[in-house]
């Protein structure tokens, strides 16, 4: 406690008054005249004791009615904050909390009403001249510069609800950052939120300078059961094949659900729905499984039912079925490698969705080859470094590669080819003839493709094959294997693409291997899993720029436009190219959920769906004490926790600028001690 007036407290010293009046009576005595002695005996029994405890608590009540009189006029106050200082220049910055939580109801109204109210209020508390700054989630430009107070009120009255999330922190340190304010000015921080566990992130202060003051907005009590995430087993897409797509739902509240409906919606129509059960204050990952009847781009909707919060109660997906796959094989002049093309041609020439095309070494367009899902090396015994550049860039951007390798003397090219991708190099070949005897069947390769297990099944023999060094320096992983354990076919990943290797060539000595029920699937799998991957889904605020698919023809010199489906709005991406890649940057332009077509020169090319960040959607709010506890476990000394946010906040600032005043207190007190000395004086006898 400090006094605003200490100068009075010398005034303490006319407690010595009572306390002499006390010792020293000044009372006269009367005398009293009488006939009968009874009067003396009345006298005596008239107790000692009493009459001294009544004289001490008189001279208790008149000390303590000077004391508290005193410090009426002394003004005793609480600071808010012990480094409490006043400069002449204050900075007063009021970050509103406009996520979609402020859409809750309080007994006050609208979360977001009632702290639009209240920074209006702050606002009008201050004297002519303050400077403001607003902060909201979506952390305007305009923002950052100060403001007067029509302005403050006029960006405060057009603050709408968003979707974007904002931690704590990012407001308080982008405040703190600010080096345009001078060192004289005294920066407060007025925070007014629901303070949600998720965002609420004090730790994260840089500092601990600001004067912050936090006001807690409390909802009434919600129920909200949402889809949190959703995501695909298989994040590449052919045509005819069975989705498997899995949803996460969360329930925030206290009770449970059982058997409540989630439906599927592709290109509009009901797809799959199943149901789902979830306790309370847990979550359950639902499935959901629809095979892709059609090409071209898919539009996908998850939705469950909830109220009151209904922008967490869908969940949108999309990507891409092309309507065939583009294969290519490249061979040469040798009667080996056109033995091995006769076999893959026999397979895809009858094929409407794999197309196969050919070219000779000879002939070969290298600027052709990311038009391609697949691309065949098919028994080739050299090639130019620049095919092995362009080989490899196609590779990191997303085409995958076959090795079908030639068991000639040209070791060192090979090498040089298996080098390019990280994988393991070629030390010799075992002349002899060995069975294939071991397949993963647990890969994702092989996973579905035999009905059942055999012990012992009948593979095919092959002559010649090469052998590979034994240590592992890449993540290759081995799908065939011979009865010695050497390699027959491996899989390896590099940038966005995958590269399998045999360690045979494929030509008529090892034509037991294309005559095998083995070769269909084998080369059909490698097609289908070289489909690129998809993101099927981004996050609103979050995700802020989209890289082209390479296998989708665009044109650079023509413009490039996103629409909405819902509102059908446009907006213009900017777009750069980095090699092949093209990346379209839309930051702060997306706002809501759904999907969005991305046209090029009046055509669509592309898809994307944007779903609001779920932060939002776990309500679990600090308390005014856990939040208080918080602050103090971080030391953070300027951070107050203002309470009865309902009061006027004239009444408020008062009281944390100049401290909680107790001076009314004092003269309360005052007069108390006064009427107990006159209720004593008069009716103890």
């Amino acid at each position: 406690m400090k006094f605003l007036f200490p100068t009075f407290l010398f005034a303490l010293f006319a407690i010595a008054i009572p306390v002499i009046i006390h010792l020293f009576s000044f009372k006269r005595h009367k005398t009293v005249y009488f006939s009968n002695v009874e009067f003396l005996k009345d006298i005596k029994k008239e107790s000692k004791k009493q009459s001294r405890l009544k004289q001490l608590l008189i001279l208790a009540a008149r000390i303590l009615t000077i004391i508290f009189l005193v410090f009426a006029f002394a003004q005793p106050y609480i600071p808010t904050n012990s480094d409490t200082k006043k400069q002449a220049n204050q900075l007063v910055a009021v970050y509103v909390d406009n996520s979609f939580s402020m859409n809750a109801l309080s007994e006050q109204g609208q979360l977001l009403e009632v702290a639009r109210n209240k920074a209006l209020e702050i606002c009008l508390a201050y004297p002519a001249g303050t400077k403001f700054r607003l902060f909201t989630n979506d952390l305007k430009p305009i923002h950052q510069h100060e403001l007067n107070k029509e302005q403050f009120i006029q960006q405060v009255s057009e603050i709408q609800a968003t979707p974007t999330v904002v931690p704590l922190s990012i407001i308080y340190n982008r405040f703190a950052g600010q080096t345009d304010i001078g060192d004289n000015t005294d920066k407060n921080l007025y925070f007014i939120s629901d303070f949600q566990r998720a965002v609420t992130d004090p730790d994260n202060f840089e500092t601990a300078d600001i004067f912050s003051y936090y006001l807690p907005l409390v909802p009434n009590e919600v129920a909200n059961l949402y889809i949190d995430s959703c995501w695909v087993e298989v994040p590449a897409h052919r045509l005819g094949q069975e989705e498997t797509v899995y949803v996460s739902i969360k329930n925030s509240s206290n009770q449970d659900y059982q058997n409540l409906p989630i439906k599927m919606f592709l290109n509009d129509s009901l797809k799959s729905i199943t149901n789902f059960s979830v306790e309370a204050q847990k979550n359950i990952v639902a499935e959901l499984k629809y095979n892709n009847n059609s090409s071209g781009l898919q539009l996908g909707r998850l939705e469950i039912t909830d109220y009151p919060f209904t922008h967490d109660n869908n969940w949108y997906i999309s990507y891409k079925v092309d309507k065939n796959l583009k294969v290519l094989a490249i061979y040469s002049n040798s009667e080996s490698s056109k033995e091995g093309l006769k076999y893959i041609d026999a397979l895809f020439e009858n094929d409407d969705y794999v197309l196969l095309d050919e070219m000779n070494e000879q002939n070969l367009q290298v600027n052709r080859l990311s038009e391609y899902n697949t691309i065949f090396l098919v028994n080739l015994e050299n090639f130019s470094s620049g095919f092995l550049n362009e080989l490899e860039t196609v590779v990191k951007e997303g085409t995958s590669v076959v090795i079908f390798p030639e068991t000639g003397n040209n070791l060192s090219f090979l090498n040089n080819l298996y080098s390019r991708f990280n994988a393991n190099r070629v030390i010799g070949i075992d002349s002899t003839t060995q069975k294939i005897a071991g397949i993963e069947y647990d890969n994702d390769f092989y996973k579905n493709v035999f009905k059942k297990r055999e012990q012992n099944p009948i593979l095919p023999e092959i002559k010649n094959h090469l052998r590979f060094e034994t240590a592992t320096r890449s993540d290759e992983t081995k799908l065939l294997a011979f009865q010695n354990g050497d390699k027959a076919l491996s899989q390896l990943s590099f940038g966005d693409g995958k590269i399998w290797t045999f360690s045979f060539p494929l030509n008529t000595a090892n034509e037991a291997f294309a005559n095998d029920v083995l070769f269909v699937p084998t080369l059909y799998n490698f097609v289908l899993n070289s489909l690129p991957k998809q993101e099927i889904s981004f996050i609103v605020g979050k995700n802020n720029f989209y890289d082209l698919p390479g296998n989708i023809n665009y044109r650079l010199s023509a413009n490039f436009e996103i629409e909405n489906l819902k509102t059908g709005e446009k907006i213009v991406p900017n777009n750069t190219t980095a090699g092949r890649k093209t990346r379209l940057d839309f930051a702060g332009q997306i706002v809501s959920d759904g999907h969005y077509l991305i046209e090029n020169d009046g055509n669509v090319i592309a898809s994307m769906a944007f779903n609001y960040n779920r932060q939002e959607s776990d309500l679990r709010y600090f308390s005014e004490e856990e939040l208080k506890n918080r602050l103090e476990e971080l030391q953070l000394k300027n951070a107050t926790v203002v309470s009865g946010i309902e009061r006027n906040f004239s009444e408020v600032l008062d009281e944390l600028q100049n401290g909680k005043q107790l001076w009314k207190l004092m003269l309360l007190l005052a007069l108390f001690f006064i009427l107990c000395e006159v209720l004593i004086a008069r009716f103890w006898k």
